[in-house]
């Protein structure tokens, strides 16, 4: 062999060695000579269908047969599973949606093909990632076979480096009320912790506990009960103002109050905040950590599992105005946190705040209405209800002033940051049978009871089955029988007098208004079936038409159901319906829309909760929704005016009025419906109302699930509300709330003790 030859033999064998040794890194910094390319062995495939190929695999993902290209030392280097666990956590920190390459040129050095291109990344979380002037190796082994390292993944990569996805947030942009006041805010929040054996009054601390936290006196109890009398423990959460209001008397009837060290009853931590201890949770929702299910997807937005998002309601549905988009970066770091290179950011978007169309006053009063009345009334239906809603809406626009559901949760249950033990909370909630997470207003429909007499009056009214000052004679009993082209499945209906101890003494002669002010069910049974006989749909086509059976547009809150109205088979059926049961189903917003038609005289403003994103002449702002009014329905004034005036004799009355006892002595005007829903358990309570009676302003309507008759639990509600609203003395809840419950009876019940004793 010749001195050349001899020493071209020594290179070779060299170079083979480093190959062997080390990473392509150290490989790169040889300088390709250019000599013809040896022939493959087993293979016609060049250097650059070799590497067109791999890219065609990692763009598919198919890692075994990007493996299979690799040459014998960097499997050996690297098993199968390290190379892929490689990749698919570089793809997870891309976000990675595939690869195009672009060859720039191929060299060759004996048994060895060194190539020279640029890729381009493509990731939804980055975009473009641009890789260019990259270098890779290939050796002739039975092919040409890869001589891989990491930084054939990203140039810069390597064993002692990561490839680490950054996004910088902006703080969550706040959630405010119509008026400006925030409803869910970055701010404090305030952990109560409590030992018995501080308290001089255990009962004085539960009622101050009820109050300040929303809480119902029998969990408070509970929780109690679970504790030794010197052990310090957790109890719930509140928001700075609550705080603030009842910090004296926390520390007063509680011994709840801040001091130093780890020890302390008061703690506090800073994080997204809702005022009043989330009084609109079902509506205005919560942020909470990702769940696993859904982490890819969120990551692909520049999330990481860190982050929180809005899980439910308005936070849920404004997810993007609220959080806005994230400076995010890409970045190769060196174990030691040293940075190799910056690969790719992107600029994000700032957070907007939302304004809501909810009266913030408005809402506090009707959450703490509901919550003092179910707390006072424990010894009665208090303990029984399966919960409820209330609902306002401005009558001339359509946006919803109050949306409370109960039993209520709070929204700080489910923040990261929380200082709740979860376990036992969270198991109080979900074994709660009265679903606190649904939203009652709004997902959930009720029987209706007698408040769907409003829309029999309209129907039989407009359709002039009956005159406005036609007489009917209101007694104890009614029946159909032979009077009517069906046979009435029941031969004889009672009047829900009936029902009342006593029972008092039938109503006797009333106008169509009058009927509806006393609620009379033989009016409306005989209603039920003339309008039977006139059109089996009239009844259902006239309900359709005031928004029943129809969802109201309130979906981003969450499900909203659409309500039942099946048009009636038989006569039976549609005289059922024509008191509220049967097959009719409502929900207690679509009840407040009615009630709305009725006192702005059939202006169909479509309800809103949501008003404008940002502020006006903000960057970012835009208008989500204004008043606007889908339809103005045509509806007969004469029988409009019965309505209205009944309604108001339900209020005013002192011999008919259903609720004259309730709002006889307020001193504004208003004008209602009650209603008594019967159910395989106890009745629901209803109650609608609009006020004033002149230029009326907000339409109310609310239930309460499993209770006892409308005028009894719904309506002294509303007027707690309305007192708290317009600045008046509170009328105080009944005292026989305070009583043992007395079950109401059913109809049947009535008529059959009636029937015995006559």
């Amino acid at each position: 062999m010749s001195m050349f030859g001899w020493r071209i033999g020594l290179c070779l064998f060299f170079c083979l060695f480093c190959l062997a040794g080390c990473e392509s890194a150290l490989l790169q910094q040889a300088t390709p000579a250019s000599s013809p390319p040896p022939a493959a062995a087993s293979t016609s495939a060049q250097p650059e269908d070799v590497l067109a190929a791999f890219v065609a695999e990692w763009t598919a993902q198919d890692f075994p047969a990007m493996y299979a290209r690799l040459a014998s030392h960097s499997r050996a280097l690297y098993s199968q599973a390290q190379f892929t666990d490689q990749y698919t956590a570089a793809h997870s920190s891309l976000g990675f949606d595939g690869v195009e390459h672009q060859l720039r040129s191929v060299d060759y050095q004996g048994a060895t093909a060194v190539l020279r291109y640029d890729i381009a990344i493509r990731s939804p979380a980055f975009g473009q990632i641009d890789d260019s002037d990259r270098v890779m190796r290939m050796l002739s082994e039975n092919g040409w076979k890869i001589a891989w390292s990491p930084m054939d993944i990203i140039h810069g990569m390597s064993s002692r480096a990561r490839l680490i996805p950054s996004a910088d947030f902006l703080p969550r942009a706040n959630i405010y009320a119509r008026d400006g006041a925030p409803l869910a805010q970055q701010g404090t929040t305030y952990s109560l912790y409590a030992v018995q054996d501080d308290m001089l009054d255990s009962e004085a601390c539960l009622a101050t506990l009820a109050v300040a936290t929303r809480m119902e006196i029998s969990a408070l109890r509970r929780i109690f009960a679970d504790y030794l009398g010197e052990t310090r423990f957790h109890i719930a959460e509140i928001d700075q103002a609550r705080y603030d209001s009842y910090r004296e008397a926390l520390a007063e009837n509680c011994a709840i109050a801040r001091s130093d060290g780890a020890f302390s009853k008061v703690r506090s931590y800073n994080s997204r905040s809702y005022y009043g201890q989330g009084i609109a949770a079902h509506a205005v929702g919560y942020i909470g950590a990702i769940p696993a299910a859904e982490l890819e997807r969120w990551q692909a937005r520049g999330y990481s599992n860190g982050s929180t998002i809005g899980r439910a309601g308005i936070e849920a549905a404004y997810e993007s105005a609220l959080a806005g988009s994230p400076q995010r970066f890409l970045r190769i770091v060196e174990t030691g946190g040293a940075l190799i290179r910056e690969l790719a950011g992107t600029s994000g978007s700032a957070p907007r705040s939302l304004s809501l169309t909810l009266d913030r006053k408005l809402q506090d009063f009707t959450a703490q209405a509901i919550a003092d009345a179910v707390n006072y009334a424990l010894p009665s239906w208090g303990a029984l209800t399966g919960g409820g809603a209330i609902v306002a809406l401005d009558i001339n626009t359509g946006a919803v002033l109050a949306l409370a559901s109960y039993p209520g949760f709070d929204p700080q249950l489910f923040n990261p940051d929380t200082e709740y033990r979860l376990a036992a909370a969270l198991q109080r909630l979900d074994s709660d049978s009265r679903s606190p997470l649904t939203n009652k207003a709004l997902a959930e429909q009720y029987t209706p009871g007698s408040v769907y007499k409003i829309v029999t009056t309209l129907a039989a009214g407009s359709e002039g089955i009956w005159g406005r000052d036609e007489i009917f004679d209101c007694d104890y009993i009614w029946s159909g029988r032979g009077r009517f082209s069906f046979e009435d499945a029941r031969e004889l209906r009672s009047d829900w007098r009936l029902l009342e101890p006593g029972p008092p003494p039938p109503t006797g002669p009333v106008t169509m208004a009058q009927a509806l002010a006393a609620s009379c069910n033989p009016f409306y049974y005989e209603m039920g079936a003339l309008l039977f006989e006139r059109g089996p749909n009239l009844q259902v086509d006239y309900a359709q038409g005031l928004g029943l059976g129809s969802p109201v547009g309130l979906s981003r809150l969450g499900i909203e159901a659409a309500g039942e109205l099946a048009p009636p088979r038989e006569g039976t059926e549609a005289i059922n319906n024509a008191i509220g049961q049967g097959s009719v189903g409502v929900t207690a917003v679509q009840m407040a829309q009615l009630t709305m038609l009725i006192a702005n005289g059939g202006a169909f403003w479509q309800p809103y909760i949501v008003s404008h994103i940002s502020s006006p002449g903000a960057p970012g702002y835009e208008l989500v929704n204004e008043p606007l009014l889908a339809a103005q329905l045509d509806l007969d004034g004469d029988t409009l005016a019965v309505i209205r005036e009944g309604m108001c004799l339900v209020t005013t009355d002192p011999d008919l009025g259903t609720a004259e006892r309730v709002f006889g002595d307020a001193p504004y005007s208003i004008c209602g419906k009650t209603g008594t829903a019967e159910t395989l358990g106890n009745p629901h309570s209803w109650f609608v109302a609009y006020a004033p009676r002149e230029e009326p302003e907000i339409a109310l309507a609310g239930v309460m699930t499993h209770s006892r008759e409308g005028s009894e639990v719904v309506a002294p509600m509303i007027r707690r509300i309305l007192d708290d609203y317009w600045g008046y003395p509170q009328k105080p809840y009944p005292d026989w709330w305070q009583d043992p419950y007395i079950p109401v009876k059913t109809q049947s019940q009535a008529l059959a003790e009636y029937l015995a004793d006559n």
